[in-house]
């Protein structure tokens, strides 16, 4: 089974500062609202909307959250190089890159799922559940399209072989 996390930063001092973030699987779409690790001035962002007050769950659980939120799940996506580090170091698991998948923007993607969040509720604002959604039914139909029948040399029978981002051993025997 697969899962989709996306996250919002902040600024932070010296670093970023996880604001928000969304795990995104079948049926099932989690959102977590971190509030910030230290006191400095508040400011927010232009592009998601987020201000450094924002936020309920205390930022010393971060890895708590996160690793109970992707726990049940196999395969945990990221979008980006950088995110899916950033993820292992917290984690401590494999972040498959959706990159690697060709997966468009999640600009390009629509998604119907909205979020309860009011700096959200404008189109033009990033929102990691939005995100985290499109991605997911990106993902599904990739898997669906990407799965591909292989003929073997006895006409008589076919077999099926799925193929994903990540790899499988090849148990077609001729």
């Amino acid at each position: 089974m697969e899962a989709i996390i996306d996250i919002e930063f902040l600024h932070g001092l010296n670093e970023q500062v996880i604001k928000e973030t969304a795990v995104v699987s079948d049926a099932v779409v989690q959102k977590f609202l971190f509030r910030p690790p230290y006191p400095m001035e508040p400011h927010g962002s232009k592009e998601n909307g987020l201000n450094w007050a924002d936020g309920f769950i205390p930022y010393d659980q971060v890895k708590t959250v996160l690793s109970e939120a992707v726990a049940p799940y196999d395969h945990v996506y990221a979008r980006g190089y950088d995110k899916c580090e950033f993820l292992h170091d917290i984690l401590d698991r494999l972040i498959h890159n959706y990159e690697d998948l060709q997966c468009p923007d999640p600009k390009e993607l629509k998604s119907y799922v909205q979020c309860q969040l009011p700096c959200h509720a404008f189109p033009d604002m990033r929102c990691d559940t939005r995100n985290a959604h499109a991605q997911h039914c990106w993902l599904q139909y990739h898997f669906s399209t990407k799965s591909y029948i292989r003929r073997p040399r006895n006409h008589g029978r076919h077999s099926v072989q799925f193929a994903s981002g990540v790899p499988k051993p090849n148990t077609f025997v001729p």
